[in-house]
């Protein structure tokens, strides 16, 4: 199926949400709130009158980084799946109204989920690796690593709000890509440089993908986004997304090891390249006790 231009939105306007979803033929539905948090009680007690009703199931509830993303400062993204566009219609409908009045920032992305099976095998394929190739990373990892081009990589602030958080807690991820129409290769003779931008990121990917299998990291989540409502014209979030994805690692150390490595920085042209623009944001497990 050809990809679906994303709607963007400044309200939850649930028939533009069911056109949008029918568009893309969708059967199952996931939202990704993105929160920056006003009122904690009645934050707390959305949580609870909204678990588990009309199907929703909460896959994730995270704590981002205490680090902006270009303005954007969040205090939690939830994922939550449907098992039908509709039941998700009728969710928003009853709970989207007092889970914005709770929150300054309120930006909710509509995905396409890809399918559970693939996420189960890459699970699978990075236990096998971790038989033969397993890297144990220890201690504090160095600091060197810095991006060039940071509207495609996490930039300085993220990075070290990131070396000063606790190195063995689990750390998940957020990836939102953009990729570009073409590939844009500087001096890279290595290979064909006529391919298109997500093609490059697949490169990128492939070689950054055995890095983090072999130390038990692998995504977890993601899909093709579909629509997205904000509460703020100026939303960061506001562009014509192509891939998002989540990533967790058994510790934060994992992925501040991993990108000072030779193995990984010799994939980080092929990113380059092929990459437009990301919205990133680490973060970790948040408490679920609601």
């Amino acid at each position: 199926m050809p990809r679906i231009e994303m709607n963007i939105l400044s309200s939850t306007d649930t028939a533009l949400l069911r056109k949008s979803t029918e568009d893309a033929g969708m059967r199952r539905l996931a939202i990704v709130y993105h929160l920056k948090i006003s009122d904690t009680p009645a934050y707390e007690s959305w949580l609870r009158e909204s678990q588990g009703k009309f199907g929703c199931k909460r896959l994730f509830r995270v704590k981002a980084d205490p680090v902006a993303r270009e303005g954007m400062l969040l205090d939690e993204i939830i994922i939550d799946e449907f098992s039908s566009p509709r039941s998700a219609l009728m969710f928003l409908s009853v709970y989207s109204e007092a889970l914005q009045k709770a929150c300054s920032e309120h930006a909710i992305l509509v995905v396409k989920p890809e399918p559970w099976i693939k996420f189960r095998l890459v699970k699978f394929i990075s236990w096998l690796i971790r038989l033969f190739k397993a890297v144990s990373d220890k201690g504090i990892p160095t600091a060197t690593w810095k991006a060039e081009n940071t509207s495609i990589w996490p930039d300085e602030d993220q990075m070290k709000v990131a070396r000063e958080q606790a190195l063995d807690e689990p750390l998940y991820v957020y990836n939102l890509n953009k990729y570009k129409p073409e590939a844009e290769y500087k001096d890279f003779t290595d290979g064909d440089t006529k391919i298109s931008g997500k093609a490059a990121y697949e490169r990128y990917a492939k070689i950054a993908g055995f890095e983090l299998l072999r130390r038990g990291a692998y995504p977890v989540y993601g899909g093709e986004p579909i629509c997205l409502f904000a509460n703020s014209e100026t939303c960061m979030l506001t562009d014509d997304w192509d891939h998002f994805i989540f990533v967790q690692y058994p510790q934060r150390r994992n992925l501040l090891a991993m990108i000072e490595s030779a193995q990984f920085q010799n994939g980080e042209a092929h990113r380059d390249a092929g990459l437009e623009r990301v919205a990133v944001f680490m973060t970790k497990m948040s408490d679920t006790t609601n």
